[in-house]
């Protein structure tokens, strides 16, 4: 994974809720527990409560407005996937209690002003997917001063009031991403740890179009398209961390954007994938000098275009990882510098392609470790190495490296080319060139006769492996259970308490492993499953296309999302698996079952897919090996059958 990917905004809020239909006394020896749940007006608004805990679930319940006959005292309120479409300024007077507030998935057009005033604690607030969302032009947040995660998200918002951001006295985060924002105006603003505007319809970052005023730690605009940049404003950005990116940038709006950083105050901008070939108009450019512009992250193919470039400086960024391709085009390049970075790893073919260098400088960086084959390309030119600064750790793998500087190469400051506490005892703190391989890497040579014993052991033992996958892999999973000591939490509804049994999200092109592989399997393995809903064509008739993939996804007993390498990158499948996603953290039940159709590259990998992975969620990966597609259909039989609720202390398949 590029190490200046941006991570999107987690979308997840956990509210947990009574399942009781009365109130139960359960006794355990001498103690009794009382599991409460508030019934009045039950027939009015069928919110489920927990007085204990102040919180009211009103999800999915069909609401047009909000509830007023909930406990006064409710702390936690979750609105989320109802038909609200006002908030009134009497909304919530009779909860002023409420610190977490839940409105999204509904269909709220208009706020009055003073909708949240009597929310003065509140710290909590989602009006995500509302899709007509229309703020009012001042002060609605005035009073919640204590306000600390704003989601807005996908909204379809086209404007901000000027003070959305002014009230709260630390906003940690302010979601407006994937709306239809063309224009910013926040002149009256605070402190936001981290402002996220990705997927807008930004153009023109110019004093026009771009006014942001807020101390932000991170300021988030990538995949916008931006044509303009008028680096007056980059250097008026109050921002510490800047993302741009997802679309392609010119060399003109690049340079002025490394303009504008060079006049600020940010310490750190990263340019996310998208933003390929920003200098394939510079083809005859011979010199690059990038020193000191705080870039995070060098997409694989950023310097595609300079074929006549001959010397490159990126001194004093914060440059982590050097992808394999990133000096792949570099045919001509004599020099390169990238002294004072966070370098701490060469790629193997990182200089495969630049058989012309001659100098060569990796000096301050976190590098422990360099292997011959990674400068193998350049024995021949390179005359000048510059690997002062570096925690090297000195032993006996570096014989060639010593070997090589003992030749025609000069190593600049050889003085401060210091091998680290790693180093082999005799050489720690002291110079490499100290280093003598043939005095203290002497090898017991009757170790050399084992080595084709070894190997043809390790052969013989990964055939097995190889052969036998399948069954250890099911083995080792059951063996996790056992040492994990899992006991299964199942949802005690049946797929006839459910509209529809089984919901397939998938992309248009994977259609034909649906017809000719899914659908075949659940009719033979599956014949009690009827009630499918396959793809966009079977969606409910009449509502919004996004309120019927939500409606399917909520009254489905599983849903299965199907990922592949085009799905990914399509914007309404991630708009789909994120509803799904959200249904299982307001349920929390495992309805959700994801099938791998290939495998997907890590800088591929959608954020949402990490997500769900690094929660533990149950995913199958499908094979062309015919022991593996019988493993794949045991376990989607089994999940399909069964709906257990979420653990996170069980291990991860």
């Amino acid at each position: 994974m590029a190490n200046g990917s941006i991570l999107y905004p987690l979308l997840v809020a956990c509210l947990l809720v009574s399942s009781s239909f009365q109130s139960l006394y359960r006794h355990d020896g001498d103690s009794a527990m009382t599991s409460l749940r508030l019934d009045m007006d039950q027939s009015f608004h069928g919110c489920d409560q927990n007085l204990e805990q102040k919180k009211a679930s009103c999800s999915n319940k069909g609401l047009g407005l909000v509830p007023t006959g909930l406990s006064g005292d409710t702390e936690v309120l979750d609105l989320s996937h109802n038909n609200i479409t006002k908030l009134l300024n009497s909304s919530f007077e009779l909860y002023p209690l409420i610190n977490s507030l839940d409105i999204s998935h509904n269909d709220v057009r208009a706020i009055e002003s003073a909708a949240f005033y009597p929310l003065k604690g509140l710290l909590y607030l989602s009006l995500s997917f509302n899709w007509g969302l229309v703020l009012p032009a001042t002060g609605v947040f005035m009073m919640s001063t204590q306000l600390s995660i704003l989601d807005l998200s996908a909204s379809n918002l086209k404007s901000l009031p000027n003070d959305i951001l002014k009230w709260s006295l630390h906003l940690d985060t302010a979601r407006l991403f994937y709306n239809q924002l063309s224009f910013i105006n926040v002149s009256s603003c605070g402190k936001a740890d981290t402002v996220n505007m990705t997927g807008n319809r930004l153009q023109h970052l110019t004093a026009e179009n771009f006014t942001f005023e807020c101390h932000t730690d991170t300021l988030n605009i990538r995949e916008n398209p931006i044509q303009s940049v008028d680096p007056d404003v980059i250097a008026s950005l109050r921002v510490r961390y800047l993302v741009l990116g997802g679309y392609p940038l010119s060399d003109e709006v690049l340079a002025n954007i490394i303009l504008g950083i060079s006049k600020s105050d940010i310490e750190r901008l990263t340019i996310v994938e998208g933003s390929v070939g920003i200098f394939g108009q510079l083809s005859v450019l011979q010199e690059l000098n990038l020193d000191y512009c705080k870039i995070g992250y060098l997409h694989p193919l950023v310097f595609s275009g300079l074929e006549s470039l001959q010397k490159l400086s990126l001194k004093g960024n914060n440059i982590q990882h050097i992808h394999d391709d990133v000096l792949s085009g570099l045919g001509q390049i004599k020099s390169i510098d990238f002294k004072g970075n966070d370098i701490a790893y060469l790629e193997e073919l990182m200089f495969s392609s630049n058989w012309n260098l001659t100098n060569l400088s990796l000096a301050n960086n976190r590098i422990t470790r360099v292997y011959q084959s990674t400068f193998k390309p350049i024995f021949s030119s390179i005359s000048s190495l510059d690997l002062s600064m570096n925690p090297i750790e000195c032993n006996c793998e570096l014989k060639w490296l010593i070997d090589w500087l003992n030749g025609p190469i000069r190593l600049k400051n050889e003085d401060k080319t210091i091998c680290s506490l790693a180093s082999l005892e005799p050489l720690r703190k002291k110079s490499l060139m100290d280093f003598d391989p043939n005095e203290l890497c002497k090898i017991n040579n009757s170790l050399y006769s084992l080595i084709p014993l070894i190997s043809i052991g390790l052969v013989v033992i990964s055939v097995l492996l190889y052969h036998y996958r399948w069954q250890l892999r099911y083995k080792l999973f059951l063996l996790k259970l056992v040492a994990f000591a899992y006991k299964e939490m199942r949802d005690a509804r049946d797929h006839n308490d459910y509209e529809f049994d089984v919901n397939i999200i998938f992309y248009d092109d994977d259609e034909e492993w649906i017809r000719e592989q899914l659908r075949p399997a659940l009719e033979e393995r599956l014949p009690q499953l009827q009630r499918n809903v396959v793809g966009d064509e079977d969606l409910v008739l009449g509502m919004h296309y996004l309120d019927s993939v939500d409606y399917v996804v909520s009254h489905s007993y599983k849903t299965i999302v199907v990922l592949s390498r085009a799905a990914v990158l399509d914007h309404w499948f991630i708009l789909k698996f994120r509803t799904a996603m959200d249904h299982v953290s307001d349920t929390l039940t495992e309805f959700v079952v994801v099938v791998f159709l290939e495998d997907i590259p890590d800088d591929e990998m959608p954020f949402l897919a990490r997500l769900y992975l690094s929660d533990g969620r149950p995913y199958i990966h499908w094979t062309e090996n015919v022991r593996g597609q019988e493993y794949f259909w045991e376990e989607l039989t089994k999940n399909l059958t069964i709906n257990i609720r979420t653990n996170d202390l069980i291990p991860n398949e």
